[in-house]
Protein backbone atom coordinates (compact mmCIF):
# COMPACT_ATOMS: atom_id res chain seq x y z
CA UNK A 1 0.00 0.00 0.00
CA UNK A 2 2.40 2.24 1.31
CA UNK A 3 4.58 1.43 -2.20
CA UNK A 4 1.43 2.82 -4.27
CA UNK A 5 0.46 5.56 -2.37
CA UNK A 6 4.04 6.51 -3.27
CA UNK A 7 3.55 6.06 -7.07
CA UNK A 8 0.29 7.83 -7.21
CA UNK A 9 1.83 10.98 -5.91
CA UNK A 10 4.72 10.86 -8.15
CA UNK A 11 2.31 10.84 -11.00
CA UNK A 12 -0.32 13.16 -9.46
CA UNK A 13 2.95 15.80 -9.16
CA UNK A 14 4.35 14.94 -12.33
CA UNK A 15 1.06 15.14 -13.99
CA UNK A 16 0.48 18.83 -12.42
CA UNK A 17 3.86 20.05 -13.19
CA UNK A 18 4.01 18.98 -16.90
CA UNK A 19 0.67 19.88 -18.03
CA UNK A 20 0.99 22.39 -20.37
CA UNK A 21 -1.55 25.64 -20.39
CA UNK A 22 -4.03 26.34 -22.96
CA UNK A 23 -4.61 30.28 -22.38
CA UNK A 24 -1.92 33.45 -21.32
CA UNK A 25 -2.35 37.02 -20.09
CA UNK A 26 -0.33 39.77 -20.20
CA UNK A 27 -1.43 43.15 -18.68
CA UNK A 28 0.09 46.64 -20.00
CA UNK A 29 -1.14 50.12 -19.29
CA UNK A 30 -4.09 48.87 -18.16
CA UNK A 31 -4.85 46.65 -21.37
CA UNK A 32 -5.70 43.12 -20.92
CA UNK A 33 -4.10 40.72 -23.62
CA UNK A 34 -5.54 37.23 -22.69
CA UNK A 35 -4.41 34.15 -25.56
CA UNK A 36 -5.92 30.77 -25.57
CA UNK A 37 -5.45 27.91 -28.31
CA UNK A 38 -6.99 24.62 -29.15
CA UNK A 39 -5.12 22.88 -31.42
CA UNK A 40 -4.56 24.98 -34.54
CA UNK A 41 -7.08 27.75 -33.38
CA UNK A 42 -5.13 30.90 -31.86
CA UNK A 43 -7.85 33.57 -30.07
CA UNK A 44 -6.64 36.60 -28.36
CA UNK A 45 -8.56 38.79 -26.48
CA UNK A 46 -8.00 42.54 -26.06
CA UNK A 47 -9.81 44.35 -23.14
CA UNK A 48 -8.91 48.20 -23.91
CA UNK A 49 -11.95 49.84 -22.37
CA UNK A 50 -9.42 51.85 -19.79
CA UNK A 51 -5.82 52.33 -21.17
CA UNK A 52 -3.94 54.02 -18.55
CA UNK A 53 -0.26 55.37 -18.75
CA UNK A 54 1.27 56.00 -22.09
CA UNK A 55 -1.59 54.56 -23.56
CA UNK A 56 -4.68 56.75 -21.57
CA UNK A 57 -5.35 58.77 -24.86
CA UNK A 58 -5.87 55.86 -27.04
CA UNK A 59 -8.86 55.48 -28.77
CA UNK A 60 -8.39 52.94 -31.74
CA UNK A 61 -5.96 49.94 -32.51
CA UNK A 62 -4.39 50.12 -36.27
CA UNK A 63 -2.28 46.83 -35.85
CA UNK A 64 -1.26 43.69 -34.14
CA UNK A 65 1.54 41.35 -34.83
CA UNK A 66 2.72 37.89 -33.72
CA UNK A 67 5.32 36.38 -33.19
CA UNK A 68 7.25 33.33 -31.99
CA UNK A 69 4.32 30.97 -32.73
CA UNK A 70 5.91 27.95 -34.40
CA UNK A 71 5.71 27.27 -38.12
CA UNK A 72 3.09 27.21 -40.21
CA UNK A 73 2.37 27.42 -44.08
CA UNK A 74 -1.34 29.47 -43.69
CA UNK A 75 -3.01 31.99 -41.08
CA UNK A 76 -5.78 33.36 -41.68
CA UNK A 77 -8.49 35.89 -39.32
CA UNK A 78 -11.13 34.04 -38.92
CA UNK A 79 -13.14 36.45 -36.74
CA UNK A 80 -12.31 40.03 -35.74
CA UNK A 81 -13.92 43.20 -33.94
CA UNK A 82 -15.31 45.62 -36.53
CA UNK A 83 -13.33 46.83 -39.71
CA UNK A 84 -10.29 44.61 -38.75
CA UNK A 85 -12.11 41.49 -40.43
CA UNK A 86 -10.86 43.40 -43.76
CA UNK A 87 -7.25 44.15 -41.95
CA UNK A 88 -4.35 43.02 -44.56
CA UNK A 89 -1.79 40.43 -43.72
CA UNK A 90 2.23 40.55 -44.46
CA UNK A 91 4.89 39.01 -42.84
CA UNK A 92 6.68 42.19 -42.01
CA UNK A 93 7.59 43.41 -38.83
CA UNK A 94 4.98 45.80 -36.77
CA UNK A 95 7.09 49.52 -36.51
CA UNK A 96 5.50 52.63 -35.49
CA UNK A 97 4.22 52.88 -39.40
CA UNK A 98 2.54 49.65 -39.05
CA UNK A 99 3.16 46.40 -40.44
CA UNK A 100 5.89 47.92 -42.87
CA UNK A 101 9.46 46.95 -40.84
CA UNK A 102 11.72 44.57 -42.25
CA UNK A 103 11.18 40.93 -42.20
CA UNK A 104 10.95 39.14 -39.23
CA UNK A 105 13.34 36.23 -38.82
CA UNK A 106 10.73 32.96 -38.25
CA UNK A 107 7.16 32.61 -38.53
CA UNK A 108 5.14 35.80 -37.61
CA UNK A 109 2.15 37.49 -38.73
CA UNK A 110 1.36 40.84 -39.17
CA UNK A 111 -1.86 42.60 -39.32
CA UNK A 112 -3.18 45.97 -40.08
CA UNK A 113 -5.97 48.18 -41.64
CA UNK A 114 -8.51 50.64 -40.66
CA UNK A 115 -8.11 51.13 -37.00
CA UNK A 116 -10.72 50.17 -34.85
CA UNK A 117 -12.36 51.72 -31.77
CA UNK A 118 -11.24 50.43 -28.32
CA UNK A 119 -13.06 48.63 -26.72
CA UNK A 120 -13.86 45.75 -23.74
CA UNK A 121 -13.95 42.27 -25.31
CA UNK A 122 -11.96 42.90 -28.68
CA UNK A 123 -11.67 39.66 -30.08
CA UNK A 124 -9.39 37.89 -32.79
CA UNK A 125 -8.97 34.54 -33.63
CA UNK A 126 -6.64 33.27 -36.06
CA UNK A 127 -6.59 29.75 -37.87
CA UNK A 128 -3.15 28.31 -38.82
CA UNK A 129 -2.59 25.24 -41.21
CA UNK A 130 0.41 23.35 -42.00
CA UNK A 131 4.12 23.59 -39.89
CA UNK A 132 4.14 23.56 -36.37
CA UNK A 133 2.78 25.87 -34.63
CA UNK A 134 3.69 26.40 -30.91
CA UNK A 135 0.64 28.89 -29.12
CA UNK A 136 1.76 28.64 -25.81
CA UNK A 137 3.37 31.85 -25.47
CA UNK A 138 3.37 34.67 -28.47
CA UNK A 139 5.12 37.43 -28.83
CA UNK A 140 2.21 40.40 -29.56
CA UNK A 141 3.05 43.14 -30.59
CA UNK A 142 0.29 46.03 -30.76
CA UNK A 143 0.06 49.67 -32.18
CA UNK A 144 -2.26 52.24 -30.54
CA UNK A 145 -3.88 55.47 -32.22
CA UNK A 146 -5.31 58.86 -30.47
CA UNK A 147 -7.20 61.54 -32.14
CA UNK A 148 -6.36 61.13 -36.13
CA UNK A 149 -3.45 59.98 -36.96
CA UNK A 150 -1.40 60.49 -33.38
CA UNK A 151 0.66 57.31 -32.85
CA UNK A 152 -0.07 57.03 -29.04
CA UNK A 153 2.56 55.49 -26.33
CA UNK A 154 4.98 53.15 -26.71
CA UNK A 155 4.74 50.12 -29.13
CA UNK A 156 4.11 47.03 -26.88
CA UNK A 157 6.11 44.13 -27.57
CA UNK A 158 5.94 41.64 -25.15
CA UNK A 159 5.24 37.81 -25.10
CA UNK A 160 2.14 36.50 -23.07
CA UNK A 161 2.47 34.89 -20.30
CA UNK A 162 0.85 30.76 -20.19
CA UNK A 163 -1.09 30.56 -17.39
CA UNK A 164 -1.47 26.98 -16.03
CA UNK A 165 -5.40 25.70 -16.39
CA UNK A 166 -7.52 24.87 -12.75
CA UNK A 167 -7.10 21.23 -13.29
CA UNK A 168 -2.88 21.48 -13.59
CA UNK A 169 -3.28 23.30 -9.57
CA UNK A 170 -5.71 21.06 -8.31
CA UNK A 171 -3.46 17.88 -9.43
CA UNK A 172 -0.46 19.33 -8.29
CA UNK A 173 -1.95 20.05 -4.85
CA UNK A 174 -3.13 16.14 -4.21
CA UNK A 175 -0.02 15.47 -5.17
CA UNK A 176 1.52 17.46 -2.19
CA UNK A 177 -1.70 16.40 0.17
CA UNK A 178 -0.88 12.79 -0.55
CA UNK A 179 2.39 12.89 -0.05
CA UNK A 180 1.82 15.18 3.35
CA UNK A 181 -1.01 11.94 4.41
CA UNK A 182 2.30 9.70 3.68
CA UNK A 183 4.70 11.72 5.94
CA UNK A 184 2.44 12.00 8.86
CA UNK A 185 1.34 8.31 8.94
CA UNK A 186 4.93 7.76 8.91
CA UNK A 187 5.60 9.77 11.68
CA UNK A 188 3.07 8.34 13.66
CA UNK A 189 4.38 4.44 13.04
CA UNK A 190 7.81 5.89 14.40
CA UNK A 191 6.48 7.25 17.95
Amino acid sequence: MKTTLIKAAAVLLAAGAILPASAGSLTYQGVTFTSSWTDNVLTLEIDAANPTGDWASATSLGALQLKDIGSFSNVSLTSAPGAAGDWTLSSKELNANGCAGGGHAGFGLCYSGDRIALSDDMVFQFTFAGGAQDLESPHLKVNFFGEGDRKVGSLLSQAIAPVPEPQTYAMLGGGLALLGFMARRRKQTQA
